[in-house]
């Protein structure tokens, strides 16, 4: 045997090697996947026995489990944003089999809306799009989606002050994430940022910033908080204001920074 054809018949066996294993790995992750999947199905089923109205989606635990994704993933040379972006497809599709989870998303001109939900959310998700923001807003508060998606750059404390207002069912939107999330070289992202509204409270996860409409002389402005809502009151005091004159729109985690 040539020396050639030594060393092809020597390569071939340590890939054949290789590949069985990653076969073998492969396997592996459509194991555990399916394994959490069947968990998440059991969280859903305990959370309809002890409520009437469930909420399947917590934001600030997804913040945290993929900040510590992050933090765990370290310096290791498999991309950050690649990981943290399969965890972004499992986490979503994962929840919606504990309970009925959609998007209203935002038919705006940019399609800015449209591309965050695209990234941010799993591709199985249902998802509806709408020609504004208010049609958004309505679907949520209908309970006709889980979730809105719209540009973040809506400057207009009304409209804001409007649909964070309870209705005559007690229903009102809530501010509970920034797009992108994920903040680093990640492709296919916006630059411009989206809202996402619930029609629930959000959680804090350690990491968050409020935003509040406060009245002042007449006229209503958009703050942002370091913290979640339970920083309100500390921060009232510091600035002069009144309980009253702050009307809180939500929070949401902030975002994790990646470098690679």
């Amino acid at each position: 045997m040539t020396t050639d054809a030594a060393n092809k018949n020597a390569e071939a066996a340590e890939l054949d090697k290789l590949r069985a294993e990653i076969d073998r790995l492969d396997q592996e992750l459509v194991e555990r996947i399916h394994a959490r999947s069947k968990v998440a199905m059991e969280v859903g089923e305990v959370k309809k026995r002890y409520s009437d109205n469930p909420v399947f989606l917590r934001p600030g635990r997804e913040a945290s489990m993929l900040r510590r994704a992050a933090e765990k993933h370290g310096d290791h040379p498999f991309p950050a944003s690649s990981l943290l972006r399969i965890w972004r497809e499992i986490i979503p599709a994962v929840t919606s089999l504990e309970g009925d989870l959609s998007l209203a998303i935002e038919d705006d001109a940019g399609a800015v809306a449209r591309e965050h939900a695209q990234v941010h959310y799993a591709v199985s998700l249902d998802r509806e799009h709408f020609a504004d923001r208010d049609t958004v807003a309505d679907a949520v508060l209908s309970g006709k989606h889980t979730l809105g998606i719209i540009r973040a750059d809506i400057n207009d404390p009304a409209w804001w002050h409007r649909v964070t207002t309870p209705n005559s069912d007690g229903r009102r939107l809530h501010v509970i994430l920034q797009l992108p999330f994920i903040d680093g070289p990640v492709g296919g992202i916006p630059r411009d940022k989206a809202w996402v509204l619930a029609a629930f409270a959000p959680e804090a996860s350690g990491e968050d910033i409020t935003r509040v409409l406060v009245t002042e002389n007449g006229a209503m402005k958009v703050v942002e908080i370091q913290g979640d809502d339970t920083a309100i009151p500390a921060w009232a005091e510091t600035k002069g204001y009144a309980m009253d004159q702050i009307h809180v729109l939500g929070f949401y985690p902030e975002a994790v920074h990646l470098s690679a």
